[in-house]
């Protein structure tokens, strides 16, 4: 059986590169561009994993996993981020939001089809919800808080 990911970001380029690197691992792929149509592609695809972007026009990517965690279809769907956003803040919320894993760009294509294929066969199966519960508990407790920098007086 095949798996679907849902590839959700603006940049074609992006998009191309995780879409072929995927497809050649054996995965169907299906790719959004914007916040708002990767979110109505979930839902009605309904795909094993979702790799999402964070700065997209229509919705961000915040707004897109806070939505898809909310929504009774998608929730529980394993979700990797893929963003240049990657100061600790950020990666403490995707982690926190729900997000299982998280890549910054540049990001190694081989790295990111490893990480989809543990995470599918961690997931795919009927502790799905209790094991991604678990993994984002455990993510969360290991992330070291970096020191809130104070501006000069």
């Amino acid at each position: 059986m095949s798996h679907t990911i849902l590839v959700v970001d603006d940049d074609p380029d992006i998009c191309e590169i995780v879409r072929a690197n995927l497809e050649g691992a054996g995965y169907d792929v299906v790719v959004a561009a914007d916040g708002a149509s990767g979110l109505a592609a979930a839902r009605e695809i309904q795909p094993d994993l979702v790799i999402l972007d964070v700065l997209m026009p229509e919705l961000d990517g915040w707004q897109v996993l806070e939505a898809l965690e909310k929504d009774p279809v998608t929730a529980g769907r394993p979700v990797i981020m893929l963003t240049c956003k990657g100061d600790d803040q950020d990666i403490l919320r995707g982690l926190g939001q729900g997000a299982v894993e998280y890549f910054t760009k540049p990001f190694y294509p081989e790295n990111l089809v490893a990480s989809v294929k543990i995470l599918l066969d961690v997931f795919d199966a009927p502790m799905r919800d209790h094991r991604r519960q678990q993994l984002i508990a455990r993510r969360q407790r290991l992330m070291v808080r970096a020191p809130t920098a104070t501006s000069p007086s």
